[in-house]
């Protein structure tokens, strides 16, 4: 069980489905439980997702404009998990991040980063085959997961205005 989710690949669908128009349910109560579980759960292996899926939903609520309130508590629960991030992040033990030395780059569709962080995750070598490599690098997964990261992703610019400016 994936938070409210039965797994990674519903939770992602649907924020696909609410970034490409065609909702499942309703797309509100979704990024409402998305949003709940980024502040319930800034210590899991699954931060990262509920971080990348505000994030990928925030243009969208801005964008509908139905919803205030709820851009406002999102924007909240990113800064709250960039501060519980930023106070991890000493703690980090990783030699290199993808974006040491140059600028952070997000990546376009959140959502397929989504995706490669699962198939990452659940990449089992080929007993076959010896020179069967794991997508991405070894330890993608947990690089992604690291608390320098994943404060990134929540700084994303492009996530919710009001984040871009406060959180520098």
């Amino acid at each position: 069980m994936f938070g409210p989710w039965n797994d990674i690949d519903e939770f992602t669908s649907r924020i696909e489905n609410i970034l490409g128009g065609y909702p499942t349910g309703d797309p509100w109560a979704t990024i409402e439980l998305c949003k709940g579980q980024l502040e319930a759960d800034v210590d899991s292996d699954a931060t990262v997702y509920w971080v990348l899926g505000v994030a990928a939903v925030g243009p969208w609520m801005e964008w509908c404009d139905e919803r205030p309130d709820l851009v406002r508590r999102a924007e909240e629960a990113l800064e709250g998990a960039v501060a519980v991030l930023r106070e991890r992040e000493g703690a980090c033990t990783h030699d290199a991040h993808p974006w040491d030395g140059g600028p952070f780059g997000v990546p376009d569709d959140l959502t397929a980063f989504m995706y490669e962080i699962q198939e990452a995750d659940e990449w089992e070598p080929d007993p076959e085959d010896p020179d069967d490599e794991a997508p991405y690098g070894a330890d993608f997964g947990v690089r992604m997961r690291c608390p320098r990261n994943v404060a990134a992703f929540a700084r994303n610019p492009a996530a919710l205005p009001g984040i871009a400016s406060g959180l520098d």
